[in-house]
């Protein structure tokens, strides 16, 4: 397990970590938030890249800073250095000189992104690269993987195959860590969530626990209503947004809701539709965004 208490990390007048305390389990986590919300640098400070200005962080009992922790870590950033001249057989032997690598793990991850092998990695499109980082990063040996944003650029086939890969990666102790602004791109992969805002814990939990406590509607007015509106008869509204005729809007959860609106207000259709898991952590997002802001 990996253990933050009190971590705080700041670049000049910028806190980029504001006493954090956290604990982040085996399984896939889903570090989410804005960009400047604190996550590359919260992953750096894992990996040892950076140094704590105060608190700590421990892997397995061991300060994160120290070589006993740091041989158990693999951390992927956004934009990961490779030289221009590096074939695919030097990025494998350049990482075999520091960890353990899975050959055949590799070379098969290789064929199944059918990345041409005769290429330089400098002819490689932004996408091409991002295959062959994962593909590296998931041969390495290590019980920590750390991505930062590995998955821009990709095409959603593509981003398929590497979902099933990281899944594939989910077991024993393992614990892999994905950092990402785009809620999407962690669908149907994360175990659980962490949201941070402005360096800070927003949020965590997993998917299902995301939204508890909000309650979506879809509703036609015969009249025209806004969110001034609804939140006068005492609603607190997270998000309202109106598609032609169609309002949908989210609120916390009340008694009686339904019947709250409509003494007041006409409508056509009212009913109560799902809060997908990926549009819940957006919420959540969402709710402390304005929380801060008040």
């Amino acid at each position: 397990m990996i253990k933050i208490k009190a971590a705080s990390k700041s670049f000049g007048e910028t806190k980029a970590v504001n006493s954090l305390t956290i604990d982040i389990p085996a399984g896939i986590t889903g570090l989410i938030g804005h960009n400047g919300a604190g996550k590359s640098t919260l992953l750096r400070l894992i990996s040892g890249v950076y140094i704590l200005d105060e608190g700590s962080i421990y892997i397995d009992e061991n300060e994160a800073t120290t070589q006993e922790a740091k041989k158990n870590v693999f951390f992927l950033p956004d934009d990961p250095y490779i030289p221009a001249h590096y074939s695919m057989k030097d990025v494998y032997d350049f990482y075999s000189t520091f960890y353990d690598v899975d050959s055949e793990r590799y070379w098969g991850l290789i064929d199944k992104f059918a990345l041409p092998k005769n290429q330089k990695v400098t002819n490689f499109s932004k996408g091409m690269k991002r295959q062959l980082y994962i593909a590296i990063s998931l041969a390495i040996k290590v019980k920590y993987l750390l991505i930062d944003e590995g998955f821009d650029g990709l095409d959603p086939l593509v981003l398929n195959d590497i979902k099933e890969e990281i899944l594939k990666e989910n077991k024993d102790d393992k614990t892999i860590i994905i950092a990402s602004h785009n809620i999407n791109t962690l669908d149907q992969l994360a175990d659980r969530f962490v949201i941070l805002y402005q360096g800070k814990l927003g949020q965590q939990g997993e998917s299902i626990d995301m939204g508890q406590g909000l309650v979506k509607y879809q509703v036609i007015f015969k009249t025209e209503v806004t969110q001034s509106d609804l939140e006068a008869l005492g609603l607190e509204v997270i998000v309202m947004k109106k598609i032609g005729s169609v309002t949908n809007f989210v609120v916390k959860e009340k008694e009686d809701i339904e019947a709250l609106i409509k003494e007041k207000y006409e409508t056509l259709i009212f009913e109560q539709i799902t809060i997908e898991p990926d549009e819940a952590v957006v919420l959540e997002m969402m709710m402390i965004k304005n929380k801060e802001g008040k």
